[in-house]
């Protein structure tokens, strides 16, 4: 039963990394359709699908590893010049991954298709001039049988792309291949090495036997076995090597190069490398490995293997870390409470005490959120297969580009962030990239470009895809809504108002339905997605030029840095990072502004807030208070309050579906007294008060002070 757990545990390991394995191959592969001349994309693909054959050979996918062998054979044709790429090659091998994605997700490996896998198969192998070998007796598609042992390792190398008669010069390698302690523990089995080498030309075997301990010292989870080999084969060193790719950190590998041979030589190497018989003088090679066996005993035998390696990473699974996460939220809101019990205190240990806890906790928090912060590298490039696929259906000639993909941002973020994404690309496929002679018509480039890109913005991450089509038509956008009954005939909307029409549900300009878009439903989707991120949207567009769609997206969902506020008898939480600056308003400051909410700040004026009004609060003012400057992507703004009570480290608590539709509010935390305090959006909060002036229902300044005193007299985009 154990072995049973440990292989699905060693099973899913493989599905993770083959997951993302396949995202850089399809990455690698449409890069190469561009740059045909690039070997090193080539040799990215070759070790990419042999990582691929390899490793699910160990792990039980035989039938994939047969899969993948083929596809791995036309890419050394590549490698070794005897092959060109062209788009069919780059298809067939797209589709093959497809398969292969099928393969690894279901267990029995009966989502796959197998008559496209066999279609796949049959064009890769006339395209790259491979013979069809039927499995040999004893042997499934994917190798030997099992019961074959490593001293009868050999093998004439024919039906291989890399045999020893495929061509050029023959070279002999001496091999020491030696595994260490841990070896088998993960699946690994050392018969599907040596098999693998016997693929790649004629190849002698020797198992040495010399580090078996006596039977009551045997660990029999260990392998004592070494071996030395001879190969003959065409091969380079980096496709040997490459046969080890997944165990050489876990075992002890020498690769040598003996001689060069060719012509009749090369036959008479592949003739040495057949097993002797029984009396028989020992070969050539054979006394070769005795030859570096007595070599490694002089220099001490082989590596100490007692000593386990480092390891560089370590995987843990999302659910475990989120875990931790919400583990070390909880210990947050314990900190404050016993902060605010050493502040009631007059016991100088307890404060002392509580100083240490909250400093450690601080430590924890920030190594916790550091743990779930990853690149969005992989989410992005996994839509690059998405544009490639949506070119060739659509007749359009479209170029991905990429930018910011180092940008890190917590992990629940990125894995919420591929259908929104995915809808907008599709968008801008379909309604924004023009066909072709409409872009030769208005002088455009041939190739349309679509860019995605990402940057850091204080506490948010700001993701943008842009394209460089025809832009939105916004009379036509206006024209539907007003079909629809969404706005008045005679509403007067902003551009950002318009715009932000198209994430209504089922809200389409589309004339016609196709597979890719036209009934409304993937704005929506992106809307939706990014408000339960608790994030906003905007939309700029110039008819022509193109469209841009910025979504602002919070770092992480769990625990911020704020500052605590009170207004009469409620707390508010702001985000720290949007904080510029803190200032006192007095009676004389709002009778020199002649009733308007605005201060001079430096010699520019601000519009402010008054928290007290906005949420009716109806308490006394106090003679003297205080004003937040925050940095919104509107400008600046002030926030009207009470009282700063100081900063905390605050952890994020849903509201519930009762309240999300309250948008100004990013969700609520627990204070140290058991109070519940609200967490303000700066952005939404702004934005909101906007529009509620510029409809006469607030006394707020249509138009915002931008950073550095400048001033702008269009009112913000609108935040949904």
């Amino acid at each position: 039963m154990s072995n049973e757990v440990n292989a699905d545990i060693f099973k899913q390991s493989f599905r993770e990394e083959a997951r993302e394995i396949l995202v850089d191959l399809e990455s690698a592969l449409l890069e190469l359709n561009d740059n045909r001349g690039d070997q090193e994309l080539v040799g990215r693909v070759f070790r990419g699908l042999h990582t691929i054959k390899g490793s699910g050979a160990m792990f039980g996918f035989e039938s994939m590893a047969a899969f993948t062998h083929n596809l791995e054979t036309a890419f050394d044709e590549v490698r070794n010049g005897r092959l060109q790429i062209g788009s069919e090659l780059i298809d067939l091998t797209l589709s093959a991954l497809d398969q292969i994605r099928a393969m690894i997700e279901e267990t029995g490996e009966t989502a796959a298709d197998p008559a496209a896998c066999a279609e796949i198969l049959a064009k890769v192998r006339s395209l790259a001039g491979i013979a069809e070998r039927p499995p040999e007796k004893g042997k499934s598609a994917a190798g030997g049988s099992s019961a074959e042992t490593a001293s009868q390792a050999t093998a004439s190398g024919s039906g291989s792309g890399m045999n020893s008669e495929a061509g050029g010069p023959v070279r002999e390698w001496t091999i020491h291949f030696a595994p260490g302690p841990d070896f088998m523990l993960n699946g690994t089995n050392p018969l599907l090495l040596l098999r693998e080498l016997r693929q790649m030309g004629g190849l002698a075997v020797r198992a040495s036997m010399a580090a078996i301990p006596p039977l009551a010292e045997l660990d029999p989870e260990r392998c004592y076995i070494s071996w030395e080999m001879m190969l003959a084969t065409a091969a380079g060193l980096d496709a040997i090597r490459d046969v080890f790719i997944f165990v050489e950190d876990s075992c002890e590998l020498t690769i040598e190069p003996a001689s060069m041979l060719a012509g009749e030589a090369a036959a008479q190497v592949a003739a040495a490398a057949r097993p002797a018989a029984d009396g028989a003088p020992p070969t050539e090679a054979e006394l070769t490995a005795q030859a570096l066996d007595d070599k490694r005993a002089a220099s001490g035998g082989r590596r100490n293997y007692d000593k386990p390696d480092n390891a560089s990473s370590l995987r843990v699974p999302a659910t475990k870390l989120d875990q931790f996460v919400d583990l070390v939220g909880e210990l947050v809101t314990v900190q404050a409470r016993l902060s605010e019990l050493a502040a009631r205190s007059e016991d100088p240990e307890i404060a002392s005490v509580s100083e240490e806890i909250e400093r450690l906790t601080s430590s924890l928090r920030e190594n916790s959120m550091t743990i779930r912060m990853m690149p969005i590298r992989s989410t992005f490039e996994k839509f690059r297969r998405l544009v490639h696929d949506l070119a060739r259906d659509l007749g359009k000639n479209v170029e991905l580009t990429i930018e910011g993909a180092e940008t890190e941002l917590d992990k629940t973020v990125i894995d919420q962030l591929g259908d929104p994404l995915m809808h907008l690309i599709r968008n801008s496929m379909d309604h924004g990239i023009e066909a072709p002679d409409k872009r030769d018509a208005r002088g455009k480039q041939a190739t349309a470009s679509i860019h995605l890109s990402a940057r850091h913005s204080g506490a948010s991450v700001l993701i943008g895809v842009s394209d460089d089509g025809g832009g939105i038509d916004a009379e036509a956008v206006r024209g539907k809504a007003v079909e629809r009954g969404l706005v008045a005939a005679d509403a007067q909307l902003t551009e950002a108002e318009t715009f932000a029409l198209l994430f209504e549900p089922g809200f389409s300009t589309a004339k016609q339905v196709t597979d890719v878009s036209g009934r409304g439903v993937g704005m929506d989707v992106v809307r939706q997605r990014v408000d339960s991120l608790r994030g906003t949207i905007e939309v700029v567009s110039k008819p022509g030029e193109g469209t841009s769609v910025t979504l602002r997206l919070p770092l992480t969902l769990a625990i911020i840095d704020g500052l605590l506020v009170s207004v009469g008898e409620a707390f508010f939480v702001l985000p720290l990072a949007n904080i510029l600056e803190c200032m006192e308003l007095t009676g004389e400051d709002i009778e020199r502004a002649n009733g308007k909410q605005v201060a001079n700040v430096r010699g520019a004026i601000v519009p402010y807030i008054c928290l007290r009004q906005y949420f009716s609060i109806h308490t006394a003012r106090p003679e003297i208070e205080q004003i937040m400057v925050v940095e919104t992507e509107g400008g600046r703004y002030g926030f009207v309050l009470d009282q700063v009570l100081g900063d905390c480290q605050t952890v994020i608590k849903n509201l519930g579906r009762v309240y999300r539709y309250v948008q100004v509010v990013s969700g609520a935390t627990i204070l140290g007294n058991g109070m519940v305090a609200l967490i303000l959006d700066p952005e939404r909060l702004a934005a909101d008060a906007v529009r509620s002036a510029s409809r006469g229902t607030r006394t707020l300044p249509g138009t915002a002070a931008r950073p550095g005193g400048g001033r702008s007299d269009a009112a913000p985009q609108r935040a949904f």
